[in-house]
């Protein structure tokens, strides 16, 4: 049959390994997550930026057409211009029909401009809010891994920690337990005499 000192420390030394595999264990599953989460902001930052290409892209297709439909209706409306003045005797070649035309023309001019203007803006104002989206996704994924790593060097402290606890209370069972048995064996073959009588 083992000794109760034997089986304290092996109690002793059981509970101190499944705390630090515990311990360990919880810290790579911390870092586990973190990571996973780091892997899904990167992953959102490269959407982020894949979207204001696209966005962008979109905007000056969309601003293009949009010049075209002005240019066309510019044209038909001075042609409808030119159709009125005719109908009503004005001499196409002269001044003010060239002014008309002229202004007609230049005001066309200004809104596909505008137009054109407008895109560039928000194009700018897109791939700018998508790098500025891009950046604070990536720097969350670095704090994540920071945190992961963070938490795997903590786990492995506190490991660390468990196990000299549970050293020194092994040696602390081991000396205490020594010095009953030195104890013991000090009285082993004395004989006691009370009253000069021994017992």
């Amino acid at each position: 049959m083992c000794e109760p000192t034997t089986i304290m420390l092996v109690v002793t030394a059981v509970a101190g390994a499944v705390s630090a595999y515990g311990q360990y264990q919880e810290g790579v599953a911390t870092q586990n997550y973190y990571n996973s989460v780091a892997q899904t902001q990167e992953q959102q930052a490269k959407l982020e930026a894949a979207r204001g290409e696209k966005q962008s892209e979109l905007i000056q297709n969309s601003a293009k057409w949009q010049g075209l439909n002005q240019a066309q209706k510019a044209t038909a409306l001075s042609s409808a211009q030119r159709a009125a003045m005719a109908a009503n005797g004005v001499d196409l070649s002269s001044v003010t029909s060239q002014d008309i035309a002229s202004d007609t023309m230049s005001r066309a001019k200004m809104d596909e401009m505008a137009i054109r203007y407008n895109a560039d803006i928000n194009t700018w104002n897109t791939k700018e809010d998508a790098k500025y989206k891009k950046w604070a996704l990536q720097t969350e994924a670095e704090y994540s891994r920071t945190s992961g790593h963070n938490a795997m060097v903590s786990a492995k402290n506190q490991v660390g920690m468990t196990l000299l606890s549970t050293v020194a209370s092994m040696a602390g069972g081991l000396l205490s337990s020594g010095a009953g048995t030195a104890g013991n064996a000090g009285n082993t073959g004395k004989t006691m005499y009370i009253n000069n009588v021994p017992r």
